[in-house]
């Protein structure tokens, strides 16, 4: 009987210990992807990102696409890195692979080559379309300042050797919904 006891509180403490360690390494591997995207560091970004993305996007598709979204004709958009404000929901086992949501907060800075002419119509547009806290607009740089609550979706499994990798959330999933099953997007509640 005291044999039986001890075997359940040992495995139970071996369980907590393995679910506080994997979220140690989570929080770590969250600031990293963090700051790689905030710096707009391409390697380190690939480096932090779910493998299965690149069967949908190549890398130099992805960093191309990157490239001429960041900076065009129009604007230019740069990412302010900011305390990120780490809030990490539960880490769920989803058959063999882990999941864990991580908010943050994001910050941007969206510089416009020409004057707006109605910056309180594109405030509202930044607030509805990616969901923006707050928007202020800085007439003499002609940049938009955009802070958000970003939604990180942390993997990991076989593919990624059990080490973190992540993706991030976009308003209808349409990216996680290409990689994962109709199980695991219920599961994760997306």
């Amino acid at each position: 009987m005291k044999k039986s006891i001890f075997l359940v509180a040992f495995l139970i403490s071996t369980t907590f210990s393995a679910i506080a360690q994997d979220m140690a390494t989570l929080k770590v591997e969250a600031k990293k992807a963090y700051i790689s995207s905030a710096n707009m560091n391409y390697d380190a970004i690939f480096e932090t990102t779910y493998p299965k993305v690149f069967d949908i996007v190549p890398k130099e598709q992805m960093k191309l696409m990157f490239e001429q979204m960041m900076s065009n004709e129009q604007f230019t958009i740069k990412l302010v890195q900011v305390e990120p404000n780490f809030k990490f929901g539960e880490i769920k086992k989803i058959g063999k692979q882990s999941f864990c949501l991580i908010d943050h907060d994001n910050v941007m800075e969206m510089s416009f080559k020409e004057p707006m002419e109605d910056p309180e119509m594109m405030t509202g547009i930044f607030k509805s379309s990616m969901e923006a806290e707050e928007v202020t607009y800085d007439k003499e740089k002609k940049a938009f300042r955009i802070k958000m609550r970003s939604t990180l979706i942390a993997v990991a499994d076989e593919l990624t050797s059990n080490k973190w990798k992540f993706l991030n959330k976009d308003k209808e999933n349409k990216l996680f919904t290409m990689i994962f099953n109709e199980t695991v997007k219920s599961e994760l509640g997306l």
